[in-house]
Protein backbone atom coordinates (compact mmCIF):
# COMPACT_ATOMS: atom_id res chain seq x y z
CA UNK A 1 0.00 0.00 0.00
CA UNK A 2 1.20 3.77 -1.21
CA UNK A 3 2.57 5.64 2.11
CA UNK A 4 0.12 8.70 2.65
CA UNK A 5 1.45 11.82 2.14
CA UNK A 6 2.34 13.95 5.79
CA UNK A 7 0.35 16.69 6.41
CA UNK A 8 2.75 19.67 7.36
CA UNK A 9 0.97 23.19 8.07
CA UNK A 10 2.69 25.95 8.95
CA UNK A 11 1.80 26.71 12.90
CA UNK A 12 0.57 22.80 13.45
CA UNK A 13 1.39 20.98 16.49
CA UNK A 14 2.76 18.16 16.26
CA UNK A 15 3.29 14.53 18.27
CA UNK A 16 6.02 13.14 16.81
CA UNK A 17 7.17 9.28 17.83
CA UNK A 18 10.07 7.59 16.73
CA UNK A 19 11.17 3.81 17.55
CA UNK A 20 14.09 2.00 18.07
CA UNK A 21 14.44 -0.85 14.92
CA UNK A 22 12.91 -3.96 16.22
CA UNK A 23 12.36 -1.82 18.92
CA UNK A 24 16.04 -2.39 19.96
CA UNK A 25 17.07 0.22 22.07
CA UNK A 26 18.56 3.48 20.75
CA UNK A 27 20.25 5.17 23.77
CA UNK A 28 22.57 3.09 25.52
CA UNK A 29 24.59 5.25 27.86
CA UNK A 30 23.98 8.87 29.39
CA UNK A 31 25.93 10.57 26.67
CA UNK A 32 24.02 9.19 23.81
CA UNK A 33 20.71 10.71 25.54
CA UNK A 34 22.78 13.91 26.04
CA UNK A 35 23.51 13.65 22.33
CA UNK A 36 20.48 13.76 20.87
CA UNK A 37 19.10 16.42 23.07
CA UNK A 38 22.20 18.35 22.03
CA UNK A 39 21.04 17.52 18.52
CA UNK A 40 17.74 19.00 18.60
CA UNK A 41 19.35 22.01 20.30
CA UNK A 42 21.30 22.78 16.96
CA UNK A 43 18.82 21.87 14.87
CA UNK A 44 16.18 24.54 16.78
CA UNK A 45 19.05 27.19 16.05
CA UNK A 46 19.20 26.07 12.11
CA UNK A 47 15.91 25.22 11.72
CA UNK A 48 13.67 27.11 14.27
CA UNK A 49 10.62 25.23 15.42
CA UNK A 50 9.20 25.65 19.29
CA UNK A 51 9.65 22.50 21.36
CA UNK A 52 7.27 22.04 24.05
CA UNK A 53 7.82 18.51 25.58
CA UNK A 54 9.90 16.06 24.92
CA UNK A 55 10.86 12.51 26.70
CA UNK A 56 14.14 10.12 25.57
CA UNK A 57 12.62 6.97 26.39
CA UNK A 58 15.50 3.92 26.04
CA UNK A 59 13.89 2.73 22.65
CA UNK A 60 11.39 5.45 21.37
CA UNK A 61 11.71 9.34 21.47
CA UNK A 62 8.23 11.80 21.90
CA UNK A 63 8.60 15.34 20.21
CA UNK A 64 5.96 17.62 21.09
CA UNK A 65 6.95 20.45 18.21
CA UNK A 66 5.08 23.55 16.53
CA UNK A 67 6.04 24.20 12.58
CA UNK A 68 7.59 27.43 12.02
CA UNK A 69 8.59 27.78 8.67
CA UNK A 70 10.93 24.41 7.92
CA UNK A 71 8.44 21.46 7.39
CA UNK A 72 8.87 18.59 10.23
CA UNK A 73 9.76 16.12 7.98
CA UNK A 74 13.27 18.14 7.19
CA UNK A 75 13.87 19.08 11.45
CA UNK A 76 13.09 14.98 11.78
CA UNK A 77 15.50 14.09 8.96
CA UNK A 78 18.20 16.06 10.14
CA UNK A 79 17.70 14.92 13.50
CA UNK A 80 17.59 11.54 12.75
CA UNK A 81 20.51 11.24 10.30
CA UNK A 82 22.54 13.34 12.73
CA UNK A 83 21.97 10.79 15.72
CA UNK A 84 22.19 8.07 13.58
CA UNK A 85 25.32 8.76 11.98
CA UNK A 86 26.87 9.51 15.67
CA UNK A 87 25.25 5.82 16.91
CA UNK A 88 26.57 3.80 14.08
CA UNK A 89 30.27 5.50 14.38
CA UNK A 90 30.50 4.82 18.44
CA UNK A 91 28.96 1.11 18.11
CA UNK A 92 30.71 -0.08 14.95
CA UNK A 93 26.92 -0.84 13.40
CA UNK A 94 25.43 -0.65 10.01
CA UNK A 95 22.10 0.21 8.98
CA UNK A 96 19.21 1.57 10.65
CA UNK A 97 18.74 2.88 14.06
CA UNK A 98 15.20 3.91 13.96
CA UNK A 99 12.51 1.71 12.59
CA UNK A 100 10.89 2.86 9.06
CA UNK A 101 8.72 6.06 9.55
CA UNK A 102 8.75 8.01 12.41
CA UNK A 103 4.89 9.10 13.40
CA UNK A 104 3.91 12.47 13.21
CA UNK A 105 0.44 13.50 14.56
CA UNK A 106 -1.29 17.06 14.29
CA UNK A 107 -2.83 18.28 17.35
CA UNK A 108 -5.23 20.64 17.65
CA UNK A 109 -3.24 23.33 20.00
CA UNK A 110 -6.17 24.60 22.48
CA UNK A 111 -7.08 21.16 23.43
CA UNK A 112 -4.72 18.80 23.45
CA UNK A 113 -1.67 20.80 23.99
CA UNK A 114 -1.79 20.61 28.08
CA UNK A 115 -2.52 17.19 28.14
CA UNK A 116 -0.13 16.22 25.31
CA UNK A 117 3.13 17.94 27.60
CA UNK A 118 2.07 15.92 30.75
CA UNK A 119 1.29 12.74 28.89
CA UNK A 120 4.84 13.08 27.15
CA UNK A 121 6.25 14.18 30.46
CA UNK A 122 5.21 11.03 32.09
CA UNK A 123 6.15 8.46 30.12
CA UNK A 124 8.97 7.50 32.47
CA UNK A 125 6.63 6.77 35.26
CA UNK A 126 4.28 5.00 33.22
CA UNK A 127 7.20 2.90 32.36
CA UNK A 128 8.32 2.25 36.07
CA UNK A 129 11.49 3.57 35.22
CA UNK A 130 11.06 6.31 37.90
CA UNK A 131 8.02 7.45 40.64
CA UNK A 132 8.29 10.89 39.89
CA UNK A 133 8.49 12.57 36.14
CA UNK A 134 11.50 14.90 37.91
CA UNK A 135 13.83 12.01 38.85
CA UNK A 136 13.96 11.75 35.01
CA UNK A 137 16.69 13.20 33.43
CA UNK A 138 16.16 13.20 29.83
CA UNK A 139 12.55 14.68 29.08
CA UNK A 140 11.68 18.16 29.18
CA UNK A 141 9.33 17.90 32.36
CA UNK A 142 12.57 19.33 34.72
CA UNK A 143 12.48 22.29 32.49
CA UNK A 144 8.50 23.20 33.47
CA UNK A 145 9.95 22.78 37.40
CA UNK A 146 13.34 25.15 37.08
CA UNK A 147 15.36 21.93 37.31
CA UNK A 148 17.00 22.55 33.70
CA UNK A 149 17.76 25.51 32.85
CA UNK A 150 19.25 24.76 28.72
CA UNK A 151 16.65 26.39 26.95
CA UNK A 152 15.75 23.63 25.12
CA UNK A 153 11.91 23.81 25.54
CA UNK A 154 9.56 26.25 25.49
CA UNK A 155 7.87 26.14 28.80
CA UNK A 156 6.50 29.28 28.79
CA UNK A 157 4.24 30.04 26.71
CA UNK A 158 2.30 26.27 27.99
CA UNK A 159 2.80 27.63 31.61
CA UNK A 160 0.65 30.64 30.59
CA UNK A 161 -1.82 28.00 30.12
CA UNK A 162 -1.63 27.81 34.30
CA UNK A 163 -1.68 31.26 35.30
CA UNK A 164 -0.22 34.69 34.41
CA UNK A 165 1.77 34.25 37.24
CA UNK A 166 4.89 31.77 36.32
CA UNK A 167 5.43 31.05 40.09
CA UNK A 168 1.63 30.29 40.31
CA UNK A 169 2.18 28.48 37.20
CA UNK A 170 4.70 26.06 38.28
CA UNK A 171 2.24 25.21 40.88
CA UNK A 172 -0.93 24.27 38.81
CA UNK A 173 1.15 22.47 36.23
CA UNK A 174 2.62 20.28 38.70
CA UNK A 175 -0.48 19.31 40.36
CA UNK A 176 -1.86 18.93 36.99
CA UNK A 177 0.91 16.11 35.99
CA UNK A 178 0.49 14.82 39.81
CA UNK A 179 -3.35 14.16 38.48
CA UNK A 180 -2.51 12.79 35.40
CA UNK A 181 -0.56 9.68 37.29
CA UNK A 182 -3.71 7.74 38.14
CA UNK A 183 -5.35 8.29 35.03
CA UNK A 184 -5.27 5.34 32.32
CA UNK A 185 -3.12 5.43 29.05
CA UNK A 186 -4.33 7.69 26.48
CA UNK A 187 -4.60 5.71 23.58
CA UNK A 188 -6.29 8.59 21.23
CA UNK A 189 -2.71 10.00 21.72
CA UNK A 190 -1.57 7.61 19.32
CA UNK A 191 -4.80 6.57 17.36
CA UNK A 192 -5.33 9.65 15.43
CA UNK A 193 -7.89 10.22 12.61
CA UNK A 194 -6.53 8.60 9.80
CA UNK A 195 -3.23 8.13 11.54
CA UNK A 196 -2.84 12.11 11.53
CA UNK A 197 -4.46 14.17 12.99
CA UNK A 198 -6.02 14.85 16.37
CA UNK A 199 -8.82 17.27 17.74
CA UNK A 200 -12.91 17.48 17.25
CA UNK A 201 -14.58 17.68 13.88
CA UNK A 202 -14.57 20.89 13.52
CA UNK A 203 -10.65 20.86 13.19
CA UNK A 204 -11.03 17.97 11.13
CA UNK A 205 -12.85 20.19 9.01
CA UNK A 206 -10.77 23.27 9.05
CA UNK A 207 -7.61 20.97 8.63
CA UNK A 208 -8.94 19.84 4.94
CA UNK A 209 -9.76 23.16 4.29
CA UNK A 210 -6.33 24.27 5.54
CA UNK A 211 -5.17 21.96 2.97
CA UNK A 212 -6.89 22.66 -0.04
CA UNK A 213 -8.78 19.02 -0.51
CA UNK A 214 -11.74 21.00 -1.68
CA UNK A 215 -9.95 23.58 -4.24
CA UNK A 216 -9.35 22.22 -7.41
CA UNK A 217 -5.92 23.48 -8.86
CA UNK A 218 -6.03 24.71 -12.56
CA UNK A 219 -3.32 24.30 -15.02
CA UNK A 220 -3.11 25.23 -18.82
CA UNK A 221 -4.66 22.87 -21.10
CA UNK A 222 -5.59 20.16 -17.83
CA UNK A 223 -8.40 20.83 -15.57
CA UNK A 224 -6.14 18.88 -11.99
CA UNK A 225 -8.45 18.19 -8.78
CA UNK A 226 -6.04 18.65 -5.39
CA UNK A 227 -7.34 14.94 -5.21
CA UNK A 228 -5.70 14.09 -8.38
CA UNK A 229 -1.79 15.61 -7.15
CA UNK A 230 -3.09 14.00 -3.35
CA UNK A 231 -3.21 10.55 -4.95
CA UNK A 232 0.01 11.80 -7.00
CA UNK A 233 1.66 12.57 -4.08
CA UNK A 234 0.81 9.19 -2.42
CA UNK A 235 1.91 7.20 -5.19
CA UNK A 236 5.78 8.95 -4.97
CA UNK A 237 5.78 8.30 -1.57
CA UNK A 238 6.05 12.34 -1.17
CA UNK A 239 5.08 14.75 1.68
CA UNK A 240 2.32 16.75 1.75
CA UNK A 241 3.26 20.65 3.19
CA UNK A 242 1.98 23.54 3.97
CA UNK A 243 2.14 27.15 5.06
CA UNK A 244 -0.59 29.43 5.99
CA UNK A 245 -0.83 33.37 6.63
CA UNK A 246 -1.81 33.53 10.61
CA UNK A 247 -5.23 35.08 9.61
CA UNK A 248 -7.34 35.76 6.50
CA UNK A 249 -9.17 39.34 5.91
CA UNK A 250 -11.87 38.42 8.06
CA UNK A 251 -9.43 37.58 10.88
CA UNK A 252 -9.50 33.48 10.59
CA UNK A 253 -7.26 31.02 9.96
CA UNK A 254 -5.97 31.40 6.59
CA UNK A 255 -6.04 28.28 4.06
CA UNK A 256 -3.00 26.91 3.22
CA UNK A 257 -1.70 26.69 0.18
CA UNK A 258 -0.38 22.69 -0.29
CA UNK A 259 1.38 21.17 -2.80
CA UNK A 260 2.28 17.30 -2.57
CA UNK A 261 6.61 17.09 -4.01
CA UNK A 262 5.89 14.75 -6.84
CA UNK A 263 8.96 13.47 -8.69
CA UNK A 264 9.14 14.82 -12.38
CA UNK A 265 6.35 17.10 -12.39
CA UNK A 266 6.33 20.65 -11.98
CA UNK A 267 3.28 23.03 -10.44
CA UNK A 268 2.87 26.21 -12.40
CA UNK A 269 2.01 28.24 -8.98
CA UNK A 270 0.39 31.19 -10.91
CA UNK A 271 -2.19 29.10 -12.67
CA UNK A 272 -3.42 27.59 -9.62
CA UNK A 273 -6.32 28.77 -7.52
CA UNK A 274 -4.10 29.13 -4.43
CA UNK A 275 -3.53 32.09 -2.42
CA UNK A 276 0.36 33.50 -3.64
CA UNK A 277 1.18 34.73 -0.51
CA UNK A 278 1.85 31.34 0.88
CA UNK A 279 4.99 29.52 0.50
CA UNK A 280 5.47 25.70 -0.61
CA UNK A 281 7.64 23.53 0.98
CA UNK A 282 9.60 20.34 -0.46
CA UNK A 283 10.52 18.10 1.97
CA UNK A 284 13.91 17.12 1.65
Amino acid sequence: MPRRPRIEIGGGLYHVITRGNNRRKVFRSDDDYLRFADILEQQKSKLPFHLYAYCLMPNHVHLLIEMQDDPVSRIMQRVLTSYSQYHNRKYKKIGHVFQGRYKSILCQSDRYLAELVGYIHLNPVRARIVNDPEEYEYSGHRAYVGLDKSGLVDSEPVLRHFGANKKRAVEVYIRFVEASLGQKSQDEYYRAAEGRVLGSEEFLEQTRHRVGEHRAARQPFNRTTVEDLLRAGERSGGVLTAHASPFSKKGSPGAARVIPFIPGVEIDPINSEFDPQLAIFQAS
